[in-house]
Formats: C-alpha cells, structure tokens, sequence
C-alpha cells in the first residue's frame, strides 16, 4: 500500500470517555497517508462516493461506485475485504453512501437502500422507484440518529429526507429543498446539504427550520459541495468538489480553515480520533487520511 508519512497512523483503540477537544485545523494541511489507484492496482477504490467509519473498531468502509461494491479497510488504511453482489436481491447499482447503524451498513443506490452485516453478509433491500413512502429517486446522503437509530435519507430527486425507523418502517420526511444531497445529526440539531445556495439547512429535532447559510457559488464560501461532516465540536468539514478542498466553517458558520486535497473529493467523514478521511472521484490519491 502506497503511503505517505505514515507517522502517527496506529490502530485506533476504543476509548470513548476520554475528554474531547478543539481539533486543530491548520496542522492538518498534509495527509498521513494517501493511497493512489496508480500504484495498487484493483484493491483501491476507483470511483469512491461515500465513507464511514465503524467507531468501535476505527474501519474504513468506502463504496466504490465504479466496482458497485464497498471495500474495507482498517484503521491504519490496510485493505481487508470488500463485498457487493452484482446480480440478484444484493446487487448493488451505482451506489451513492453509507451509514453504520448497529451491527449492520445502509447502502443507498439507484431507487433504494441496501441492508448488509458489517462483514459484508446481505440482509434485504428496502424500497423502489417513485415519490411515496419508501419510494425513492435517486437516494444519496443518510445518516442515523444515535438516540434511536431513526435513518434519515436524502430522498435526492423527490426533493426531499425520507426518516425511517431502524426496522425500515417509514416515519416523516423533511422536505421541500432542491436535491438534498447529505445529511447530519447532531445531539441539538439537523443539518441538510442540498445543491441550492445556501447550501446548508439547519433544522432542530423537531423538524423546524432554524436558519439556511453558507453561501454556495463561483466566488463565494463553497463551489460544489458533495458531502460534508460534523465534527466533535460541530465544527462543519464540507468536501467541495469543483475547488478540490475541505472548507472548514466553526458553529457560527464562520469560515475557520481550508484544506487542499488532491482532485474532485467526493465524500467526507471524521473519526473518534480526529482524524479526516477523505475519497475522491479522480484517480490519483482517491482516499486520503489527515
């Protein structure tokens, strides 16, 4: 596996009461480790489109939208396994991202979500084609409600975030935004990324829409925002595709910190560890640890 200083990048140990700090954006210009398609072959993925972590364990799993599968890696960045069926119920098609909630991963695709063991064994698959409950179009970003494993799903061309029990049973929506593209939970709040400027909704957890900012536009704060993360201190990490960087915006959604990346970032996490991870579209340096 191809990295670059390596330094620092140990296995991640769980360690969940330790007390949580600022994370200090301006060290954090230069990845640990950067894996290159050119320089492994078939293992990397080649058109990645989502990234999650598992907290308890610190693994990497990255769907690879050109493979139709996800692939796995550990916390130091060594390959494991990936998995993906291409024909039958699991088949994946062209999958957009993922969610850990519990013992299982969220997959969505075209028209629907997939449901499979975080060792890669297939459970079912959930929805189709249309702008009913649990009809999609184009599902994208999802997240989890830690507090009661509700599944919040960009519902991208029905405009709307499609919230389901962790049984998959269809609860409300959020809606109407323009192509609602990621979504986060926080312990107050909501936040909703869509490809309309503002770029960012802010809703409280029952729903109300607080506030829309972070001007979005040649010029202006972000480009194309695809994906974004929140971190420990609800710091906002927006992957921005069309500017190749990370744009970093503080509670107040104030811009604090930009960091390079190397072409077309596409999707974008954080870890228990503080440690960004970062995929991209292009082929060169397509998953990057800083």
């Amino acid at each position: 596996m191809a990295t670059s200083n390596p330094i620092g990048l140990e296995p991640v140990e769980d360690n969940f009461e330790r007390v949580r700090t600022g994370i200090d954006y301006s060290s954090k210009m230069q990845p640990l480790v950067s894996i290159s398609q050119r320089e492994i072959g078939n293992i990397e993925p080649k058109r990645p489109q989502g990234v999650t972590i598992d907290d308890r364990t610190g693994d990497i799993y990255i769907l690879d939208w050109f493979d139709n599968c996800v692939k796995v890696f550990d916390s130091t960045a060594k390959y494991m396994f990936k998995f993906g069926h291409r024909r039958g119920e699991g088949m994946m098609s062209y999958p957009k991202s993922l969610a850990i909630c519990r013992s299982r991963i969220i997959i969505t695709q075209n028209h629907g979500i997939l449901n499979y063991s975080l060792d890669g064994e297939y459970i079912s698959r959930i929805g189709m084609h249309g702008n009913g409950e649990l009809e999609f179009s184009y599902p994208w970003g999802i997240a989890i409600n830690e507090s009661n494993n509700d599944i919040y799903i960009c519902d991208c061309s029905n405009n709307r975030v499609q919230i389901l029990s962790q049984d998959f049973q269809f609860k409300s929506q959020l809606g109407s935004f323009k192509y609602p593209r990621d979504v986060k939970l926080s312990k107050e709040y909501i936040y909703l990324l869509n490809n309309s400027n503002p770029c960012i909704h802010l809703f409280n957890h029952n729903h109300i829409l607080l506030k829309s900012v972070i001007s979005r536009g040649q010029g202006n704060q972000v480009i194309n925002p695809l994906s974004f993360s929140i971190d420990i201190s609800n710091n906002i990490l927006i992957a921005d595709y069309s500017s190749n960087s990370i744009s970093i915006f503080n509670p107040e959604f104030q811009s604090i910190h930009n960091i390079p990346v190397s072409k077309q970032p596409t999707a974008i996490t954080v870890d228990t560890h503080d440690r960004i991870i970062v995929v991209c579209y292009h082929n060169v340096n397509c998953l990057l640890i800083f």
